[in-house]
């Protein structure tokens, strides 16, 4: 389990472009929250808090706890805007949940036992991770932060697909329900590749030709020489 996040923000009344890069220049983010039966709310965040917690191994897929001016809420991230050079936080979507709100959410696929895979350790395969992050849906109350895929049984061939998953209880993912075509493969093992490099064949460049027939006819001459 991860470590809870805390985090406090301050309400803020003025919107627009020129607000924003004050909050920013002043080492704060700005924020929205919304969701629930409260109406949005715009917010900012110190910079420093917000950064340190993004490095938090989970924070995307918990359940954050926010004191807006001493109002506790309860939120989960939607979205977490970076400058695309620095990767400096930008802006923060947040919305309100409560254990029953129902959430649609990506969430990180961890693979288990890949050292251990019969593929890999017995037949010399490769492990092809196709899907890194899968669209759950599911109540607020049964977030998984990531979901397992156990790679220990597979052998060169084999894969494992969206409808194969164990997931946790609570947790559906939507896209299955839209047809069978949409049932992928998140994880396959295939056979490695083994390159066929062919020798570089050196031609003789002219001036070696060339030296090549004065050494001959030297060699020629001599021979005549002691003929002689």
């Amino acid at each position: 389990m991860s470590e809870q996040v805390y985090l406090n923000a301050s309400n803020r009344e003025v919107e627009g472009k020129s607000s924003s890069r004050k909050l920013r220049r002043d080492g704060s983010v700005p924020a929205v929250v919304y969701g629930g039966e409260k109406d949005p709310m715009r917010i900012s965040i110190l910079e420093k808090d917000i950064a340190k917690a993004s490095e938090i191994p989970g924070f995307a897929t918990q359940i954050l706890s926010i004191n807006i001016s001493g109002e506790e809420q309860n939120v989960i991230l939607k979205e977490l805007q970076r400058h695309p050079a620095t990767q400096r936080v930008l802006h923060a979507d947040l919305q309100r949940v409560d254990p029953d709100t129902k959430i649609n959410i990506s969430v990180p696929v961890r693979f288990l036992n890949e050292d251990n895979c019969v593929g890999v350790k017995m037949h010399g395969g490769a492990i092809s991770r196709l899907i890194n992050d899968i669209d759950i849906t599911c109540l607020a109350s049964n977030l998984p932060e990531y979901l397992e895929v156990d790679v220990a049984e597979l052998d060169v061939g084999d894969s494992i697909f969206l409808s194969a998953l164990n997931l946790p209880d609570g947790v559906e993912i939507p896209s299955l329900s839209l047809g069978e075509d949409r049932d992928q493969a998140v994880v396959s093992i295939t056979e490695a590749k083994v390159l066929d490099v062919e020798p570089e064949l050196v031609e003789p460049s002219d001036d070696e030709g060339d030296q090549a027939s004065d050494d001959s006819g030297e060699s020629s001459d001599s021979s005549e020489d002691s003929t002689d």
